[in-house]
């Protein structure tokens, strides 16, 4: 093995007198956790005693590690996208031979001119304070993140990279062990044999993935027929079901995919002909090909794909519209989804060779000194936190907009992952490594909520408000929409038809109206939602695209990683008295081509007063030709947190205009001298019509004297 990196290595524990293996440590990694090399700082606070310690001196060494396959490492360099790595290493290497030290690298405030050139820190944080999570033995948090200065300067789109594990104590503690895979390629029998356990469980056993089987039969307007008699292995054929005398429990499978820029054959108006007759399996992309082959190992014989099962042509969507009305039924009635994970796209297919290394573990040994437990060292699982969010969220194929409803409503998903397989149902998740099911600490996000919830809790009628949270449902359609705004969508103009059939779903246990991606019965609260960081996925500005797909209201308006407030009805400021939306049919989940609502409320004026240090933007309200400031330093140093639904608008013109107006709309439940409010600019001379423009919050808000120039008489506005 190398000098950095190794499969196993045996150190000397001196506390026990015993000798310990590690296994998948680089020696940057062995090194910061058992012997405390690098260290950097310490924070003795009883609550989260933290060691902060050195990492990565060099891209070259992050990477040398990563490739080795280093526990720690590999996951944290995985994040960085394929394309920015070139970019990166260029950059460490003029970052490498920076001599600097004077005025270099700084962390927490102190100067480290012996780290200069340091890229990565690692921080080792004592979570035992909180019992719950000590319970669980989670006292231990480690993260590896990019050292600041280095994260400012380097051309990442994305600065945030970061590695987070659990490092769960207790030598006997099985339940963040990985189980290792030995095959070289996720085709093998090995890879076959625990996809088709997890398949035969969840049908035998798992009364909530078992819903749809047990009601009446649905199927797609069309199918594609795998083994009809009359063809052999290498067709198949598109089959209208309602011609077909489908027999009652058929089941079929649904395609997950990327399409990419790859192009492939499609379903049109000069092929339908010709499908309906037979498809040669060898004109089909590689993803296509090996779903088949999926379905039929299965012993499934129809399987479902959009580009085959839905006319494409560009210049009648009328077929396109009433496919995507039914998508809620098409994925939660089938039997499982065939998710293509790790193909960007779909002359991909569906399996890869991998790095068997990658699923080996074993113990650790860390040095706990500094963080306020009673032995020196201690024994330990190491588990990647975001292992679930690394193999299969932020994949490429789940960060396609549509995928997400896809993924969410299907009872079942097989996702082909580079690395490995990983199940994911209504009642289990697990993964090659963790076949039985994933650690309890791994077992978050919104698809686990969410299958969780659906359709195990019924309706929340009148009956059961007592009993049911009210708000479970739209707390995790909350995080839905968080997660949906992380995703991409080819064309802006889909975001509300991507996301109507989990819309639907959600419609029948709500039993609520729903409104461009909000329900009527929060609508008050949930209009507070924001833009984080005024920007898209890929850390451009965040954008309201044209043509029109929303009203300015609606987050579903805005291009941008969205945060949403959360459901409630209490210590509201807002009301909203009238609602108007124009669909573009009778499905109220899907696209709208304008609409308004009325808002009964106490408007002020302000003016909008934009400062830049470099890039950096610096918002600032005035009120009454005075910059609202906090009275403490304590608090934000504006007195006032604003965020603009468009980074980068300037509002010059409405500042002369007298046009730009805030509406209290929310007291803190916690802190009634915290407001949060909408920022609206009048569209009209009468100042009667306007769009939404952001939100602000404010801390002191009678101190600051915010509120000194709203309407004393409560108003009725229109937000467009």
């Amino acid at each position: 093995c190398s000098s950095q990196v190794f499969s196993a290595r045996i150190i000397h524990i001196l506390d026990s007198k015993r000798l310990k293996l590690f296994v998948m440590l680089c020696e940057i990694c062995i090194g910061a956790l058992h012997d405390r090399k690098g260290w950097v700082s310490s924070d003795q606070a009883e609550s989260e005693p933290t060691i902060l310690l050195a990492h990565h001196e060099s891209i070259a060494s992050l990477e040398a590690s990563a490739r080795e396959a280093c526990e720690i490492c590999h996951p944290f360099w995985s994040q960085i996208d394929k394309d920015e790595r070139s970019k990166l290493r260029d950059f460490g290497t003029q970052w490498a031979g920076r001599q600097d030290t004077g005025t270099r690298t700084r962390v927490n405030g102190e100067k480290l001119d012996k780290f200069d050139g340091l890229v990565t820190i690692c921080a080792i944080i004592n979570l035992g304070a909180e019992e719950g999570m000590k319970a669980a033995g989670m006292d231990i948090l480690m993260s590896i993140s990019l050292e600041s200065e280095f994260r400012d300067e380097c051309p990442l789109r994305r600065k945030d990279v970061t590695g987070t594990y659990i490092i769960q104590r207790g030598p006997d503690n099985d339940s963040g062990k990985m189980t290792p895979f030995l095959s070289p390629n996720t085709a093998s029998g090995e890879s076959w044999a625990k996809a088709t356990a997890w398949i035969e469980t969840c049908c035998s056993n798992h009364q909530a993935c078992n819903v749809e089987a047990a009601a009446e039969a649905w199927y797609p307007t069309r199918l594609l027929d795998l083994s009809a008699p009359d063809l052999d292995l290498d067709t198949l054929r598109l089959i209208v079901a309602s011609d077909e005398a489908l027999e009652c429990k058929q089941r079929y499978t649904t395609l997950s995919h990327c399409w990419g820029s790859a192009q492939f054959v499609q379903l049109k108006k000069s092929t339908y002909e010709d499908f309906r007759k037979r498809i040669q399996l060898s004109n089909l992309p590689k993803t296509f090909r090996e779903a088949v082959e999926v379905t039929r190992g299965l012993g499934i014989r129809y399987l479902w794909i959009d580009s085959l099962c839905i006319l494409q042509d560009r210049d009648d969507l009328s077929d396109w519209l009433v496919e995507a009305a039914l998508m809620h039924k098409v994925y939660s009635h089938s039997y499982c989804n065939i998710s293509a994970a790790g193909s960007q796209d779909s002359s991909k297919g569906l399996f890869f060779n991998r790095d068997s290394r990658l699923s080996l573990t074993e113990d650790a040994t860390i040095c706990a000194e500094g963080l306020g437990l009673d032995e020196d060292y201690v024994d330990c699982t190491i588990i990647d936190l975001e292992f679930w969010s690394h193999g299969v969220g932020q994949c490429p194929l789940n960060k396609r907009g549509w995928v997400l409803q896809e993924r969410l409503l299907s009872p079942r998903v097989l996702h082909f992952g580079r690395d490995q397989l990983y199940w994911e149902c209504r009642e289990h998740a697990a993964a090659e490594c963790y076949p039985d099911g994933l650690p309890e600490t791994l077992r978050n996000g919104v698809p686990a909520k969410f299958k969780r919830l659906n359709p195990a809790v019924p309706s929340l009628d009148a009956d059961q408000e007592e009993t049911v949270d009210p708000f479970a449902y739209h707390r995790i359609w909350n995080s839905i929409v968080r997660s949906y705004s992380d995703t991409r969508l080819t064309k802006a103009s889909d975001k509300l038809i991507a996301l109507s059939g989990i819309a639907k779903d959600f419609q029948t246990k709500l039993n609520d109206t729903y409104v461009v991606g909000m329900w009527r019965s929060t609508l008050e609260s949930s209009l507070l939602w924001h833009v984080s960081r005024q920007s898209q996925i890929d850390g451009s500005p965040s954008v309201r695209p044209e043509p029109y797909h929303a009203p300015t209201f609606s987050w579903a308006s805005i291009d941008g990683r969205i945060t949403t407030a959360g459901p409630t009805k209490e210590n509201m400021l807002i009301e909203v008295v009238g609602l108007h939306l124009d669909h573009v049919s009778q499905d109220t989940t899907g696209l709208v081509t304008g609409g308004y609502l009325d808002l009964k409320c106490q408007p002020g004026s302000f003016q909008m007063v934009v400062n830049y240090i470099g890039e950096l933007q610096q918002l600032f309200l005035k009120v009454g030709g005075t910059i609202v400031k906090s009275k403490h330093k304590k608090d934000w140093d504006n007195g006032v947190l604003v965020h603009l639904d468009v980074g980068q608008e300037s509002f010059e013109d409405e500042n002369t205009t007298g046009s730009l107006y805030y509406v209290p709309a929310q007291e803190q439940a916690t802190s009634h001298d915290h407001l949060s409010y909408l920022l609206l600019v009048a569209m009209d001379e009468s100042h009667t019509t306007f769009r939404r423009i952001g939100i602000a919050v404010t801390a002191e808000a009678e101190e600051i004297g915010l509120l000194s120039t709203v309407d004393k008489e409560v108003r009725t506005i229109r937000i467009v």
